[in-house]
């Protein structure tokens, strides 16, 4: 029998629980400061329970983590920090879908101590990328093969049929961790140099890309060159991981960025309609401006949104708590809708014999129709089958982990594809394929 604490009852969180009770000899606790939320995914099996927590408690936390194999921590990164203070304290293995932050990273000497693992970046971005990028890499290594370029981009996006709103864009979630990420700065590597993209140019950077005949676009995500030393591909010369949009999105958010809808300043006079505060964030001088340089579809979107209209405005202390309350409402998935992940890697392999191979790695994952969506799914599934394989003793190293070394993502990855999210591969030879066909996107 294995114990799982469950920290939070999030939209990804059901199929996660849903996972670990296909074991009838696993008892899983679901804990929530909502307890109604946490009820609500208990309902139904036999082997899981609800309870009320605090999970910036640490001391009840590390009390309630005593006696569970596992804690998975599914709240909003901030808290993973005193949940995994808590998990070493208590001796707990611990798992998250989360970047490792510099503050996890601090903690890895305690867990190693602890006997205990904290396995990280569990997810699908990053999660699954990492296993399926792995895979490739070592198999590429093992041959005395080098990796010349890896370029991987990832989105969850409305599926086709369901793609019916101008921002080509829907919330399954709280919109405000999507747009802070339009917040920071990006780094990459293209041909031996790095890139640097200020967070004030990052939608301007976004360029189209096809992927499976899917017209789409793309802009790099947070800090790529990590994972240099991360995949272990010091020879890379061309390294760029980021996110994946419908054509048109960057746009749309590039102007509500320089109509001020992203400003965090919550002591602005409060306005009575969208207008009126549009108007207060803006001169008149500015806004005609603003009108008369935009691209017309992408202010046809934010008008189309309701960012011009009489509307009452929202609740919200700064422009972007408002502006995210107006994009969950305007934005959301309705009774039947669906989801689409896509992910792709992208490989330049250089041979011992000099000669390049041209090799993809393509995940496409379509949600149910009033059932878990596909970005519940790609987070919810690998995070619960590395909690298992904890649990069971299949991973073993303790300290800080990521899902990239082959003890960890052979099993994951024959255990997601029976889940049917799965990758399907396809190879070039040099003499079929050139890099700016291969990778159009980066060549510019």
């Amino acid at each position: 029998m294995a114990r799982f604490l469950v920290l939070g009852a999030g939209l990804v969180t059901a199929p996660l629980v849903e996972l670990l009770c296909r074991r009838a000899e696993n008892e899983i606790v679901i804990a929530n400061n909502v307890l109604a939320d946490a009820q609500g995914l208990a309902t139904g099996y036999a082997n899981a329970s609800a309870e009320v927590i605090d999970v910036t408690d640490k001391d009840a936390l590390t009390i309630r983590a005593t006696n569970f194999d596992v804690v998975l921590s599914m709240v909003p990164p901030p808290f993973h920090p005193t949940v995994a203070r808590a998990c070493i304290a208590a001796g707990t293995h611990m798992v998250s879908a989360s970047y490792q932050s510099p503050e996890m990273l601090a903690l890895g000497n305690e867990a190693k101590q602890a006997g205990i693992c904290i396995m990280n970046e569990i997810g699908l971005d990053p999660g699954i990328d990492h296993l399926s990028a792995m895979q490739i890499i070592d198999a590429a290594h093992a041959k005395g093969e080098q990796i010349e370029a890896f370029v991987s981009w990832c989105g969850g996006i409305p599926a086709p049929d369901d793609n019916n709103n101008p921002l080509g864009y829907k919330f399954s979630w709280n919109p405000k961790g999507a747009i802070m990420v339009l917040l920071n700065q990006a780094d990459y590597l293209r041909a031996g140099q790095g890139v640097t993209v200020a967070a004030e140019d990052l939608m301007d950077w976004a360029k189209p890309v096809n992927i499976g005949g899917l017209d789409l676009e793309c802009y790099p995500n947070r800090n790529s060159l990590l994972y240099k030393d991360i995949y272990g591909i010091p020879e890379v010369s061309t390294l760029i991981r980021g996110t994946l949009r419908y054509p048109g999105f960057c746009q749309i958010m590039q102007l509500a960025k320089a109509l001020g809808l992203f400003g965090m300043d919550a002591s602005l006079t409060q306005a009575n309609d969208w207008y009126a505060f549009i108007r207060q964030l803006n001169s008149a001088t500015e806004l005609e401006n603003h009108k008369i340089n935009a691209n017309s579809t992408a202010w046809a979107a934010l008008e189309w949104l309701g960012v011009f209209s009489d509307e009452r405005l929202p609740e919200g202390a700064s422009p972007l708590d408002k502006f995210c309350v107006l994009l969950l409402e305007k934005l959301s998935y309705l009774d039947g809708e669906k989801d689409m992940i896509i992910l792709q890697h992208k490989f330049i392999i250089k041979r011992a014999d000099g000669t390049k191979i041209y090799k993809s790695a393509r995940l496409k994952s379509i949600g149910a129709a009033n059932g878990f969506s596909a970005m519940a799914a790609t987070v919810g599934y690998p995070a619960a089958m590395a909690a298992q394989l904890i649990a069971d003793g299949v991973i073993e190293q303790t300290g800080l982990l990521l899902p990239v070394t082959k003890n960890i993502y052979t099993p994951l990855l024959e255990m997601l594809a029976q889940e049917n999210i799965e990758f399907i591969e396809q190879i070039w030879q040099s003499d079929e394929m050139v890099e700016r066909e291969f990778i159009p996107e980066l060549t510019f």
